[in-house]
């Protein structure tokens, strides 16, 4: 029997689905703190204060009675090899919100300028260096504005849909499987 080698979606698609069988549809937690710690990570994971992200949502889970480790799990979203595809529809959103704000800067030099400053190569090399921060300062200083306006509308979408598509996954997941392995769904003894 010949076995078939799996394409480049299904070698990139099977860990996103196991991530979500094994990591969110079996938590042991009401489907309301699950969807509850996805939408609050998810809006974390669109504002532009990386490195005190996973701070933020964690304080966001315990005001929300959200599940913590779902909230900080999903702000890895954001990360610096997902800078430019999770940061460059923000800016555009909030450029577009705001008007050209700085019209000295283009959509496409953004993209470029975050993918230079944010590479592997110079965030191991100049990541503890004054001119790597300065060069961050300068161009946050230009395109700030217009990405977290963008990343609290972006940030703001996704995480109402997050919600709503975990808890109707999370509840037709235990519907079906008919365990009784989720102990906190039908506790009395816990408050949402």
């Amino acid at each position: 029997m010949k076995l078939r080698s799996r394409t480049f979606f299904q070698k990139l698609i099977r860990p996103a689905v196991g991530f979500v069988k094994f990591r969110i549809l079996h938590v042991d937690d009401t489907p309301q703190r699950i969807a509850r710690g996805i939408a609050v990570g998810l809006w974390v994971a669109f504002t532009p204060l990386m490195g005190i992200q996973m701070a933020i949502a964690l304080t966001g889970a315990i005001l929300f009675r959200a599940n913590k480790a779902l909230a900080v799990m999903c702000v890895w979203l954001s990360n610096p090899f997902t800078l430019v595809p999770v940061y460059g529809p923000c800016y555009l959103i909030g450029r577009f919100l705001l008007g050209k704000i700085h019209p000295d800067v283009q959509p496409s030099q953004v993209g470029e300028q975050l993918s230079r400053i944010f590479s592997f190569s110079t965030l191991l090399t100049s990541f503890h260096s004054a001119s790597f921060w300065k060069e961050v300062a300068v161009v946050f200083g230009k395109i700030g504005l217009e990405v977290t306006i963008g990343g609290v509308v972006l940030g703001t979408l996704f995480a109402i849909v997050g919600y709503f598509a975990t808890y109707w996954i999370v509840t037709n997941h235990r519907a079906k499987s008919g365990r009784r392995r989720f102990r906190l769904q039908n506790n009395p003894m816990v408050k949402e």
